[in-house]
């Protein structure tokens, strides 16, 4: 919910289990008045005079009701999903590539640098372009 501070008075502080806080008593227009807490001495979330878009939460302690607020989360985004940039041609090109030399290595291992090239060629040009490696007989044909 949307509220115009008012006013912002310390309520002073104390130490719990997660820490030192401060405690903040904000008033509102409308003569609602809720608790804050800060890790900070010096908050800045409730400004008098700006409009906050709030949480509430309602606790009671020793038999008084105590509205505990924090400014509301932004971090959602009303609901909006985040969608990736669409990678450039040669970007995805890089990436195939690099994909295909580190799983030639897994197979030749790292002595045979000619040989894990022709593999990663291979391994490119089969994700970019459908092309299926040709099988020989003569043993110098690729290990798949």
């Amino acid at each position: 919910m949307k509220k115009v501070v008012k006013s912002v008075k310390s309520d002073g502080d104390f130490e719990s289990q997660y820490g030192h806080f401060y405690k903040w008593l904000v008033e509102f227009e409308n003569n609602y008045v809720g608790e804050y807490l800060s890790k900070t001495e010096t908050q800045n979330k409730f400004v008098e005079g700006q409009e906050v878009e709030i949480e509430v939460t309602t606790r009671e302690y020793n038999g008084t009701k105590i509205n505990k607020i924090k400014p509301a989360s932004s971090f959602q985004g009303g609901g909006k999903s985040f969608t990736a940039a669409p990678k450039d041609n040669k970007t995805q090109e890089y990436i195939i590539k690099q994909n295909a030399l580190t799983n030639a290595c897994n197979i030749v291992g790292e002595a045979d640098i000619p040989k894990i090239i022709e593999i990663a060629d291979a391994f490119k040009e089969y994700v970019q372009n459908d092309v299926k490696p040709k099988s020989s007989s003569n043993g110098t044909d690729l290990p798949f």
